[in-house]
């Protein structure tokens, strides 16, 4: 949240007053105040070196400030409503200038001027609002003569400060209760050495305000006279009495800087009367209240205005113009202002592409890496899933090969033994035996081949193979002469693994 600081400056007969204040958001916050007896007291204007003096006291480092003087005057006019409902702010600044002379006698052509328009307070749960059958609404205004203005602006920049707005005494000298309770009906009364004002409130907005008569001096000649001022006396006692119930009426300006006038005010007012209590807090320290403090109210309130929101300032006076006006005024300068515009917003829109192709392009570069990357991790993954691939076949063949090893091989090779000894018990005299094999495409065939001198012993020889119980048939495949006396033959034997011998 953005934090704002603001120097007020108030002149007041023979003493300038400064006020620092500090706004972040809805929260104001008074750091420090001052005030000096000015060299020459006579002159309407601040000093220039009062000015550098105020601010070298106040060690204020920041340039914005506002001006509170009673050269500014304020003054309520009833406008047509459906007119001013239709103008921008600066229009109805426009339309309330030539307002203002027979008020002031500031001619409109002459006349610097703030407006603000009539506000009215939110009706409170169960309240009965009315309808406003007007065709009028009230517009307050604050003016000043043009060249008044420049010449405080002048002054204020040869201090190194810079002015923002200058206000009315009377339409600051209220503000303060803001930094109190805002939401409860208050009054306050401003006791001046010109004028006094006086207002009441019923929550944030005012419900009245009114410019007196009397001065500091006047209720002081009062109070010193034997006989006194009836007239002094009634007036202050039908304006305090105006003050809302259960509240003591606030007091602000010069004269409450007085212990007789604010002691008498007290004594006057239906519930009291006190001083404006000011406190500030200068970096980590914090002053007691001070009823003489009270002086210091009004540029307090412009502060408050300044910082108080753009509503708050609409009343204050400056010589700024729109924009749209200062170039209707200069037509001749609006093709080069839009050709400044659209150039300016064709090279921003150049820059803004090209940084955006420069973010692109390192983008791009950026994911690619990543691409490579990637493909690298996919390559060794897949590399990985190949390999376990592989694990596992050769681990399932060496589980098949242990399998064989454990279950199969052995058996088998008791079959061959039982047929072994089982051949070699049927082999008969005068007949050899010279191959025995076994076929690998089919292992429960065994084919014998031998040599013997007659068929008989061969004969024999087949029916003592078929006595085993694990052959199932011996059939002679061949029979041949070899020689004028041996015989050669060839014998199939068919195995039954399943044979309980065997097993």
């Amino acid at each position: 949240m953005l934090q704002q600081t603001i120097l007020a400056v108030e002149v007041s007969e023979d003493i300038i007053r400064g006020v620092v204040l500090k706004g972040r958001g809805t929260k104001l916050t008074v750091l420090d105040y001052a005030g000096m007896t000015r060299a020459k007291p006579d002159e309407d204007l601040p000093a220039i070196d009062s000015l550098k003096e105020l601010k070298e006291t106040l060690k204020y480092t920041g340039k914005n400030a506002v001006y509170v003087t009673a050269l500014a005057r304020s003054m309520e006019l009833f406008m047509d409503r459906k007119k001013v409902s239709g103008m921008s702010q600066y229009q109805l600044s426009e339309a309330a200038k030539w307002e203002v002379e027979s008020y002031t006698g500031i001619t409109g052509g002459n006349a610097l001027v703030g407006v603000e328009k009539e506000t009215r307070p939110k009706a409170a749960p169960g309240e009965i609002v009315y309808e406003d059958e007007t065709d009028e609404i009230m517009v307050n205004i604050s003016a000043i003569e043009k060249n008044v203005y420049v010449a405080v602006r002048e002054r204020f920049k040869a201090a190194g400060l810079k002015l923002i707005r200058v206000y009315p005494p009377e339409v600051s000298f209220y503000m303060p209760l803001f930094l109190e309770s805002p939401d409860s009906p208050r009054a306050i009364l401003e006791i001046g050495t010109d004028y006094s004002n006086f207002a009441v409130f019923k929550g944030r907005h005012p419900d009245q305000i009114s410019t007196l008569n009397f001065t500091c001096d006047a209720v002081k000649s009062h109070l010193a006279s034997e006989i006194g001022s009836s007239d002094l006396e009634n007036s202050l006692k039908f304006t305090l009495t105006q003050a809302p119930d259960h509240e003591p009426v606030v007091l602000t300006g010069p004269g409450a800087a007085m212990p007789e006038i604010s002691d008498y005010l007290d004594r006057l007012s239906p519930y009291g009367a006190r001083p404006l209590m000011l406190s500030k807090a200068v970096r980590i320290t914090h002053k007691e209240t001070d009823p003489a403090d009270a002086v210091f109210g009004t540029a307090v309130g412009a502060g408050i205005r300044e910082l108080g929101g753009r509503t708050m300032r609409r009343v204050g006076i400056d010589d700024s113009e729109p924009l749209v006006v200062q170039l209707k005024r200069n037509v001749y300068v609006m093709p080069l202002v839009v050709t400044a515009i659209l150039a300016i917003g064709l090279l921003g829109h150049n820059q803004f592409m090209k940084f955006q192709e420069r973010r692109f392009k390192a983008d791009i570069k950026r994911y690619s890496a990543e691409v490579e990357k990637n493909k690298k991790t996919i390559q060794k993954y897949d590399d990985l899933v190949e390999k376990s691939a592989r694990l596992k076949k050769d681990i399932r063949t060496v589980r098949e090969r242990i399998n064989y090893v454990n279950k199969l091989a052995d058996k088998k090779l008791a079959v061959l033994v039982t047929c072994f000894k089982g051949i070699a018990r049927a082999v008969p005299d005068g007949l050899v035996l010279d191959t025995v094999n076994q076929t690998p495409d089919a292992p429960d065939i065994l084919t014998i081949t031998g040599r013997t001198w007659d068929l008989v012993r061969v004969g024999r020889f087949a029916i003592a193979m078929q006595d085993n119980d694990w052959c199932t048939a011996a059939v002679l495949k061949s029979l041949e002469a070899v020689g004028e006396t041996r015989l050669a033959f060839v014998m199939q034997v068919q195995i039954n693994s399943e044979s309980e011998t065997i097993q």
